[in-house]
């Protein structure tokens, strides 16, 4: 009569017993390759939320101020940092065709504006480019609720105007005065070292100033400086 035996069976084996085979048990665990590859996906998830922020940017400001760098010194700013972040050059040109309008786009991009009047007489203006009017005023919204914000106008109480920072060494303001007003500049501010400022919390050297300019003038007088 023949005897069939599990070669999986757990236990002390009979002397006349040979199993087929014989191994440990593999325990639970993660091997390094699992672990490399998470983080791999990881990475590559992160950059290409990165790549599509920076996508929607360009397209932004290519809307806002055209495809001309020479004008529109914001849109070469960040087609710069695009270009320091890897992001192909195929996408930086999709993106500002999908702002200037040669490229059709599903996305309907519109700038809206949003007026309050904050506790203690604060007037806020929030302006903002969107794909959908509804989800941004549901983002706007329970932000003005959460800090006793009431719509109201205050837009008239405002001056648009452009504003450049600039690092002059260890010059101050009134060094540079008179050659920011000949570039056109209608205010220069030199901007005080302090902890509590986030723009010089990690500067060790160097004074930034800031420049105040007619928005029609910035794009030139930021070319004029880069250059």
């Amino acid at each position: 009569m023949n005897t069939l035996f599990n070669p999986l069976k757990i236990g002390t084996p009979n002397a006349g017993v040979r199993y087929f085979c014989s191994s440990r048990l593999s325990l639970a665990g993660h091997s390094k390759w699992a672990n490399i590859k998470h983080k791999k996906a990881a990475n590559d998830a992160a950059k290409a939320a990165a790549s599509f922020r920076m996508s929607r940017q360009i397209q932004v400001m290519a809307k806002m101020g055209g495809a001309d760098l020479a004008q529109n010194i914001q849109l070469a700013n960040a087609i710069d940092k695009a270009k320091s972040m890897s992001i192909p050059k195929k996408v930086i040109e999709s993106a500002i065709k999908r702002g200037t309008g040669e490229l059709k786009s599903t996305e309907k991009m519109e700038t809206v504006l949003y007026e309050g009047l904050a506790p203690g007489g604060v007037s806020v203006v929030i302006e903002a480019i969107t794909d959908n009017k509804n989800r941004t005023i549901g983002y706007v919204r329970p932000c003005f609720n959460k800090f006793n914000l009431n719509m109201s106008p205050t837009l008239y109480q405002f001056e648009r105007k452009g504003v450049i920072l600039l690092d002059v060494g260890e010059k101050t303001s009134d060094d540079v005065f008179e050659e920011m007003l000949e570039l056109g500049c209608e205010d220069i501010n030199e901007i005080e070292h302090n902890d509590e400022n986030e723009l010089l919390s990690e500067r060790k050297d160097g004074n930034l100033i800031e420049l105040v300019t007619d928005p029609k003038d910035f794009g030139r007088i930021a070319k004029e400086l880069k250059d």
